[in-house]
């Protein structure tokens, strides 16, 4: 059989692929997220410790992964995440989750900058940006088609790890109206 049959290096994260986890240290972010359970986490996990923590089956190697790019765009993602497929086990590799949450989240970044000038409030939690993601993939569907990238947040987060991925990111930031954000000093 052809392919990379290894398993992980001993003292790998968490059973991840060493080079698997330098390229997830490497994805950008554009906010320090905590990927921690919330609300209100007694601790910080980065995005690879997510990754890590997760118990989802991932294949080693998928499109974007072959294709070698570094990150998922509205102009690459319905080439590399098939929406009947997302929730599949195996279907997508560890690297390409983690690049996706990180697209995810750029997603609600605009959004939620976008928020006081649709809404006219200056203040919102996350589960108001939510709401908006799903108000604008209605709304700009017809005219953006696949490279909705409100279409495209709401088609990743059926993939478990995705999810929590970005549930987790989007409370520790922005909190919902249960429970709204901590302060930070």
């Amino acid at each position: 059989m052809a392919g990379d049959h290894r398993s992980p290096s001993q003292g790998s994260s968490l059973g991840l692929y060493p080079e698997d986890a330098l390229i997830i240290q490497t994805i950008p972010l554009n906010y320090s997220y905590n990927f921690a359970e919330p609300p209100y986490p007694k601790i910080s996990w980065t995005l690879l410790d997510l990754i890590s923590h997760a118990r989802f089956p991932m294949c080693r190697t998928d499109l974007c992964d072959k294709w070698n790019y570094r990150e998922i765009t509205a102009e690459n993602f319905p080439l590399v995440v098939d929406p009947d497929r997302v929730s599949e086990p195996g279907f997508m590799s560890v690297r390409t989750v983690a690049k996706v949450i990180s697209y995810c989240l750029l997603i609600a970044e605009s959004t939620a900058e976008s928020l006081p000038a649709w809404s006219g409030k200056s203040e919102f939690f996350a589960d108001s940006i939510m709401e908006a993601i799903a108000d604008h993939r209605r709304d700009f569907q017809s005219s953006l088609g696949q490279n909705s990238p409100w279409a495209h947040f709401l088609i990743a987060a059926r993939h478990p790890i995705v999810r929590w991925g970005i549930n987790n990111a989007l409370m520790n930031r922005w909190g919902t109206r249960d429970y709204p954000p901590a302060r930070r000093d």
